[in-house]
């Protein structure tokens, strides 16, 4: 058994700054993997490595602490670190065992915003302690972590076959009236106060003036836990409390465009990480709210500036669309096809998240 910190078990490998020139002019076959890599994938190959063998990498920044096992010739780019196992581990760490076992510790290590960008570095896991067992107990956990992975790509084709049938009963040829999105919506930021300090000095003292706190940081489960509706700002202004039916868009981030429903009558507050948009009066019984997110998303994820931890969504391009909106009755009929769709989809989507959350439990 190993019992040691990692800086001791492991040598670091800094990131490579590698320009759009240099990459242009060195097309290559060894990958380079920096923190938009989200998967096994690498986001772009040149022609030179500067790492071989069997080693791990992790992001740095924005969806930071991601853990990866890699193999064979590469390069570790922005916002990505690696870790090799010094010589004398050699054989006694099975690293794609350590990618899956240590996954959720490098994930509490990350620091930053409670609800924006988070960052892991060198300086935050060097002292930090692991315990490595024998390389058999090793392997017959890796055994267990490979079968709940196969059961998440399982659960992430059945996404995907049911987000194309859904596809399939939004699109509709029928022509409507057409205005611009800044006639029909209003675009509010959330609260710039929502940290983690000032959340604990505002508790609910009771269930009648408690509040969720939602976030634009994250797109499946965007709750950062409540709040007294009461609460103050710096300036001794309330902060602002929202209402449903409406829709939030997340502002920055992975995730930016991405847009979410709420339901009449569920108060919450929200972070000025996402907008909430609000129907004008003018369109109140004209527009379908959820019929109008599914049919809209895809141009709000166009509206972003790139699809990265640090992608913007643009309001101003966004209310300036020109937009088509179709007869009521028509858009409650593709609601009524969607929504349990939909529905069964974010179920599926809670149960994949929380599988490798358990497994860091099962296996000990």
């Amino acid at each position: 058994m190993i019992k040691d910190s990692i800086d001791n078990i492991f040598d670091f490998i800094s990131e490579v700054n590698i320009t759009e020139e240099y990459i242009y002019n060195n097309k290559g076959i060894y990958p380079v993997y920096t923190g938009q890599t989200g998967s096994e994938d690498a986001t772009f190959c040149i022609d030179t490595y500067i790492i071989d063998g069997e080693y791990l990498t992790f992001t740095t920044y924005g969806s930071a602490g991601k853990l990866n096992f890699r193999s064979g010739k590469g390069t570790i780019g922005r916002n990505c670190m690696g870790l090799k196992p010094k010589e004398e581990f050699f054989g006694k760490i099975n690293l794609e065992w350590f990618s899956y076992k240590f996954q959720n510790k490098f994930y509490r290590l990350r620091i930053g915003d409670v609800s924006g960008q988070k960052s892991l570095n060198k300086l935050l896991l060097s002292n930090v302690e692991v315990v490595i067992p024998e390389i058999d107990k090793q392997l017959e956990e890796l055994k267990v972590y490979k079968k709940v992975k196969n059961l998440s790509d399982k659960i992430s084709a059945l996404i995907l076959d049911l987000n194309k049938i859904s596809e399939i009963n939004i699109k509709s040829d029928q022509t409507g009236e057409k205005e611009k999105l800044k006639k029909i919506f209003t675009f509010t930021g959330g609260n710039g106060c929502l940290t983690e300090e000032f959340i604990y000095l505002n508790r609910p003292r009771n269930v009648e003036e408690s509040i969720p706190i939602l976030s634009g940081a994250t797109m499946e489960n965007n709750s950062m836990g409540s709040i007294s509706k009461y609460a103050k700002d710096s300036d001794g202004k309330n902060i602002k409390v929202f209402k449903g039916p409406c829709i939030i868009v997340t502002r920055n981030g992975y995730y930016a465009g991405t847009m979410s429903y709420i339901k009449e009558d569920v108060e919450f507050t929200i972070n000025d990480h996402a907008y909430v948009m609000k129907i004008k009066d003018k369109w109140a019984n004209k527009i379908d709210l959820f019929w109008f997110m599914q049919n809209y998303q895809e141009l709000f994820f166009n509206l972003v500036t790139s699809k990265s931890d640090n992608a913007t969504f643009n309001k101003t391009y966004a209310e300036a669309q020109m937009i088509n909106i179709p007869d009521i009755e028509l858009q409650r009929e593709i609601t009524n096809k969607v929504k349990p769709l939909k529905e069964n989809i974010s179920t599926l989507v809670k149960i994949k998240n929380k599988l490798f959350d358990l497994i860091e439990y099962e296996v000990n």
